[in-house]
């Protein structure tokens, strides 16, 4: 049952409740042949719930586009307010087009009708989305879309839990469009059986969903809702078989073993012990040494089976019950038989986790005595060195990891990676030259260890920090002669920032760089941005080159293009960077798209509202494009995508046609480049960004990093919308624009995360004096811990970056400040 379908409560929008007075006013008895398409909506089963519209005080009320009582611009308008999320005012238009008499054709009533029915559904406004398609039903039962409308109300009486007529809607969808969704057709058509107490109908339908045709992560999905249905009515077996379906098609090891686990209770449920216990240990064997291994091996304790004491150990050791692993351990010491260094090296983790460092150090040790020769003999030397330091003894960690280097050189990867976590330590205990003293050693010799590029970094940030300039530009010298890619650039920027900071216009460029007197300019910030051209660090290179200031916007901003020559230029850079041969226009889906079933599946749930799953269709259909190497099929579906709404798939159909021609973003085409960093919502951002003063580039910049400008974007702390604001923050903000009645779903609407977003950026920004970088540290991470990075590095943007403690944080400001690169180029002019 759809537990996500609400009724709507009886406070309803007089624009709303105004559709009942206009059922005999509009019956008009014609019929059409294709009214204007329905633009995307959202699924019903995904639909925001709100009690009361929000409003804002009179001061801060993000305003609507004004409107133009010309019919075509009434449709224009209304679809623009729809878009932007101001659904009551959209409908409000709807019906000043309804009211229009003989200024609206036919056609337009039609569509206003089917859209006003759309709105209302997508506001969750059951009622009045199943009357205007019942309207349109009734007046236009010839029109291209009265299937889609049967498929909407279907949705809409869903909703009302109106399950029989809701049923009657879905199949008469069934007999009109055969063979495009039916397997989303009879999933709902089984949902409201369920909810009607009709199991075994239900159970067909479901059966049904299965056999008809969808894409493979959705299949997947669906057979896991239907198993679970196949529990919840006591019928295991047909659950299991479910199960084993999924188990023939997944890949992915992790869910695999859940789907796995799964079926084993299924089994158990039914009293099919034998096969249930089979089904476990097969589990335990598979999946050894994972948590979903340890929960199979509870549930064989449970029926009275045991299992091999060293499987059992590494299972809890897996699932963090390390008291149990212990356990286990030393029975399998106990049992005698064929020791190994795994087994010592495991208990030792275990006891060290629950506290006992001695005993672990004991374990340990046992692996250097008795297995020299073992491939874990150098992990067990480390972890004698990681004891120390979990119980708080840097120093004789240092001592210990240092002997391995001294001891062990032999032992590349445990030798190398000693000398780091020696170098580390010095370093985070205020002992700088001795780190960096340790780095370097690390990096002569182990030049390719995994860990030296990383250890010569946080060397030489440490270098710059103590002003010493030759020092740093030899450690980032050699990064540059070890690395590429993003390493590479962040290193050259680096050394050019170092060479311009010593006023190094001429003697040192020449010394240790080609290029004459402009060195760090024209050749070491080329070289970085010759790297990684889509990096952080390329844009900081520009920036320096160009002698702008971190997100310095530009002078003046330029939105609107000429589409057609814009498409040309682009087609001409597609046939150069991937040799194209083909005549005619390349952005048109070829015959081979527009009939793939994921395509035309994905199309039509859009056409119903059905969001989520249409997005679940298309993902697949995207995925298989990049897989092919089809960099000109995923032009054309970028393309098909932004027209249809499908914002955050069209970017990604973008980067992967850019990634695959080996370029970076601003070396192609500029519109192919815009695709991939697009303007969209510039009419919510532009006015937000105007009255808190501040770049709109930096909040287009931050929506794209957010959310890829999907609206119905969520995260796992509840954040939500485009801005990805966290629910007490947005109550927070809430609180200070008095928004009434505020509801955390209300961020799916673009122009309040816009306005959410923009304030609560607009607040990091006065917080840090205007300081950008520091304001989007405390945008994602608070404004506590931006304070604290702030106060180590300053104003300078890549010192701040060394500073922070959360990668992830690093990696967001730095996508951004990339970002506003991106879109200052393709949208700015100076």
């Amino acid at each position: 049952m759809r537990s996500l379908y609400k009724r709507k409560n009886n406070s309803m929008m007089p624009i709303f409740r105004a559709l009942g007075s206009l059922l005999c006013l509009l019956a008009c008895g014609c019929n059409i042949s294709k009214p204007e398409p329905p633009a995307p909506t959202v699924n019903a089963s995904q639909i925001i719930v709100v009690t009361a519209t929000p409003r804002l005080d009179a001061q801060i009320v993000p305003t609507p586009p004004p409107l133009n009582s010309d019919s075509a611009n009434l449709f224009a308008s209304a679809e623009a307010l729809a878009r932007n999320g101001y659904l009551e005012e959209a409908a409000d238009t709807y019906l000043r087009l309804l009211n229009a008499d003989a200024d609206i054709r036919i056609d337009q009533r039609a569509a206003a009708i089917f859209r006003y029915g759309q709105i209302a559904l997508r506001a969750g406004y059951f009622q009045q989305a199943a009357d205007a398609f019942s309207l349109f039903i009734a007046d236009f039962p010839n029109a291209a879309e009265i299937a889609q409308a049967y498929f909407l109300r279907g949705d809409a009486r869903l909703g009302l839990s109106l399950w029989q007529l809701a049923i009657g809607d879905l199949q008469q969808y069934l007999a009109l469009r055969p063979g495009l969704i039916d397997s989303y057709a009879y999933e709902r058509i089984a949902d409201a059986q369920i909810a009607m107490g009709e199991t075994d109908v239900a159970l067909e339908n479901y059966e049904l969903a299965t056999q008809a045709t969808r894409s493979v992560v959705p299949l997947l999905a669906l057979r896991e809702k239907v198993a679970q249905i196949y529990i919840n009515l006591g019928y295991p077996v047909q659950a299991a078989e479910q199960y084993d379906a999924v188990l023939a098609v997944a890949r992915n090891q992790p869910y695999r073993a859940h789907i796995a686990l799964s079926a084993a209770r299924a089994l158990l449920e039914g009293d099919d012990i034998a096969l249930a216990v089979s089904s476990l240990q097969t589990v335990v064997a598979d999946y050894s040494g994972t948590a979903t291994a340890w929960q199979a091996q509870v549930l064989l304790d449970q029926l009275g089976y045991g299992a091999d004491p060293f499987e059992r150990g590494k299972a809890a050791f897996a699932a963090g019950d390390w008291s149990a692993a212990v356990d286990a351990f030393n029975r399998a010491l106990a049992a005698g038989g064929a020791l190994s260094a795994e087994l010592y090296l495991q208990l030792g983790r275990a006891q060290r986790n629950l506290g006992n460092s001695e005993v672990a150090t004991t374990a340990f040790q046992t692996i250097i005595d008795l297995y020299p020769g073992d491939p874990l003999f150098g992990a067990a030397l480390l972890e004698r060195g990681r004891t120390r330091f979990l119980a708080g003894d840097h120093s004789a960690a240092i001592e210990l990891y240092l002997a391995i280097a001294d001891g062990f050189p032999q032992l590349a990867s445990a030798a190398g990676e000693a000398l780091w976590r020696a170098g580390y330590l010095y370093g985070t205990g205020g002992e700088t030259a001795l780190s960096r003293q340790t780095f370097k050693r690390l990096a002569d010799s182990f030049p390719q260890h995994e860990l030296t590029t990383s250890g010569l970094f946080m060397a030489a940030s440490a270098a710059v920090r103590e002003s010493d300039w030759a020092g740093a530009a030899a450690l980032y010298s050699r990064i540059v002669s070890l690395t590429s890619g993003e390493d590479h650039a962040a290193a050259q920027l680096w050394l050019g920032r170092i060479a311009l900071r010593q006023g190094d216009t001429g003697g040192a460029g020449q010394k240790l760089w080609p290029g004459g007197k402009n060195a760090p300019r024209n050749y070491l910030f080329a070289q970085a941005i010759r790297a990684a051209p889509d990096s952080y660090f390329a844009a900081r290179a520009g920036d320096i080159r160009s002698d702008r200031q971190p997100f310095q916007p530009p002078e003046t901003l330029n939105f609107d293009f000429d589409p057609a020559a814009e498409l040309a230029e682009a087609e001409q850079w597609l046939r150069s960077a991937f040799v194209i041969q083909e005549p005619g226009d390349l952005w048109r889906l070829t015959p081979e798209l527009a009939s793939d079933p994921r395509w035309i599946r994905g199309r039509e749930l859009f056409s119903v509202g059905a969001m989520d799953e249409a997005l679940g269709e298309l993902d697949e259909l995207l995925g298989s494009a990049r897989d092919a190497g089809k960099a000109l099929d995923s032009y054309r579906l970028a393309i098909a995508l932004r027209d249809i709404g499908a914002y955050r798939e069209s970017i990604i159909a973008a980067a992967d046609v850019i990634n695959a021609s080996g370029q970076g973003t601003l070396q192609a085409a500029p519109a192919v480049a815009r695709l991939r960093f697009p303007a969209y919502y510039i009419d919510l951002i532009a006015p937000v960004a105007q009255k808190r003063e501040f770049d709109p580039l930096l909040m287009l910049s931050l929506i794209r990093q957010e959310s890829l400008f999907n609206t119905y974007a969520t995260a796992a702390a509840g954040e939500k919308g485009m801005t990805q604001v966290i629910p007490g923050t947005a109550q927070y903000i809430a609180d200070k624009l008095n928004w009434q009645d505020y509801e955390h779903s209300v961020l799916f609407r673009p122009y309040a995360a816009v306005e959410f977003g923009g304030y609560y950026l607009d607040e990091q920004l006065e917080l840090f004096d205007q300081y950008p970088i520091a304001a989007l540290a405390a945008y994602n991470a608070g404004p506590g811990r931006a304070y604290d990075w702030r106060a180590l590095s300053g104003d300078d943007p890549d010192l701040f970056m060394t500073t922070i403690t959360i990668d992830s944080t690093r990696k967001y400001i730095q996508y951004i400040y990339r970002n506003h690169t991106i879109y200052r180029a393709l949208y700015g002019d100076d």
